[in-house]
């Protein structure tokens, strides 16, 4: 057998394993094995930088993708999702052989191509001299477009980013950071908007590697040998658990690390002065290094949460204490700090099973449609506020807008028009400039002429007054085309 061969026999079992996730539901076994040997078929003789079997990549995302319980047509489309850019098989050809659900999958994660991309000459921000950014502005606005509609493709995205980054030692470090930078502007700010805590903090640890290998070369190692010498003391304790929880309401335990980049940034907090990229293994732990998850099929949060707690305090405590209580940044969920006999800290969470589901892969669901706006791309690397209209209706728009950056997000010609605002039904004009605060409510006034058409009172001023990329480019656009005339 040459090494070809043992390495497409591992990709197999590989494939397997996802297999044999479906094998005690109602999932349709005969349309995976036919995508996988599609998959495999036309990736043949195709092989990654660093050698190995190109299928190996669509295996290891569909692995990701079935390990967080998705459904089978999204683990085919991770399956499939490389065959329309690489191979040459068309959308048509997955929708015909396949199904229309994962033809439309495969579509939100298939890249535009450099060589067909039509250039917008009113686009500002796009420029034939640099057709490589401009295709990757063009490729995500269609993943977020496409995604809007069918979400799970959002899903496939991040499982293919996350194997990449995952195995990108292969390249020029150059490229690594060019990939870090790609995943840092997009992919991590959509994880971020849909609440997919698992691919959010997966990817950007992987990032903060790539980026810190050589200045964090230190700390990482110290992670990796205190995590690993820590291993027979974290099964101890999580044996110790289960047969605490024997018979409760509680069904499963998980004890999982805490992800490097978020033990790095602790260790920031708390030790402003040094070099954290140099930490010790006494320093590492100061800080949290392990969430507990005490998981239940059936019952309310607050009685399961009294059930651990007394639990813990009855028949564990001369292992663990419960020294704080939380809320979460990310989840919002309430959380207890733990301190073990030998100093390790824990995060405890307790939370059904289905509720552990949904903050690992987010909540994909409808809340892109405000959160993403691909008319609007500023919205994913900023944090954002909710303004209301004069009808009460929500608009998602980055902190420190303006009234007038609001007035450009309800429509071009309320932006043009712009004479004042009033804020919250105050009595005051506000002018241009004025910035919003979460929950204002905002009516914009402008001037109309006998026909009932909007005035435009447009300064070039008005550039100072704006903050999102939607007001600056309708301005800048508008006083091009008026020096041009």
């Amino acid at each position: 057998m040459t090494d070809i061969d043992a390495r497409l026999k591992e990709i197999d079992n590989k494939f397997n394993e996802i297999r044999k996730h479906f094998e005690k539901s109602s999932a349709d076994l005969e349309l995976l094995d036919r995508v996988y040997s599609t998959a495999k078929r036309l990736h043949s003789g195709q092989f990654r930088k660093d050698g190995t079997p190109y299928i190996s990549h669509p295996v290891e995302v569909a692995l990701i993708l079935a390990n967080l319980d998705f459904n089978v047509d999204v683990v085919c489309a991770g399956l499939l999702h490389d065959v329309v850019e690489d191979c040459g098989y068309s959308l048509q050809e997955i929708k015909n052989n396949f199904n229309a659900n994962i033809a439309q999958m495969v579509d939100c994660v298939s890249a535009i191509d450099n060589t067909k991309y039509q250039f917008d000459e009113d686009d500002l921000f796009e420029d034939k001299n640099f057709i490589k950014s401009s295709a990757e502005e063009q490729t995500f606005k269609k993943l977020i477009a496409i995604g809007k509609k069918n979400p799970m493709g959002f899903a496939i995205k991040f499982a293919d980013r996350l194997h990449n980054l995952r195995t990108i030692d292969c390249f020029d470090y150059s490229k690594q950071l060019e990939k870090v930078r790609e995943s840092e502007r997009w992919i991590i700010p959509i994880a971020e908007k849909l609440n997919s805590e698992h691919f959010y903090r997966e990817i950007r640890n992987e990032c903060f590697k790539i980026v810190n290998r050589y200045s964090a070369k230190t700390f990482l190692e110290h992670y990796k040998i205190y995590h690993e010498t820590n291993k027979d003391n974290i099964e101890n304790l999580k044996n110790a658990f289960n047969v605490a929880f024997v018979n409760t309401i509680i069904k499963e335990i998980k004890i999982k690390n805490v992800r490097e980049y978020k033990v790095y940034s602790d260790l920031e907090a708390i030790f402003p002065s040094e070099n954290i990229g140099r930490v010790s293994q006494g320093q590492i732990l100061k800080v949290t290094n392990y969430n507990i998850y005490c998981l239940y099929n059936k019952g309310d949060d607050k009685g399961a949460i009294d059930e651990v707690l007394h639990i813990i305090n009855k028949n564990l405590s001369d292992k663990i204490k419960i020294i704080d209580v939380k809320i979460g940044r990310f989840t919002h969920k309430l959380y207890f700090k733990l301190k073990d006999n030998i100093r390790n800290m824990y995060n405890l969470y307790i939370m059904s099973k289905n509720a552990y589901t949904l903050q690992k892969i987010g909540t994909l669901d409808g809340q892109v449609e405000n959160l993403i706006d691909d008319e609007n791309l500023d919205y994913l690397s900023m944090k954002y506020i909710k303004v209301k209209t004069r009808s009460g209706e929500v608009k998602f728009v980055p902190e420190n807008s303006t009234v007038l950056d609001f007035a450009f997000k309800l429509h071009q010609d309320l932006g043009f028009g712009f004479k004042y605002a009033i804020i919250n039904g105050s009595k005051t004009k506000q002018p241009p400039y004025v910035k919003l605060n979460d929950g204002d409510k905002v009516e914009i006034i402008v001037d109309r002429d006998k026909n009932d058409v909007i005035l435009n009172k447009a300064q070039l001023k008005w550039l100072a007054y704006v903050n999102t990329e939607l007001a600056k480019k309708n301005l800048i656009k508008y006083f091009e085309k008026r020096l041009k005339n």
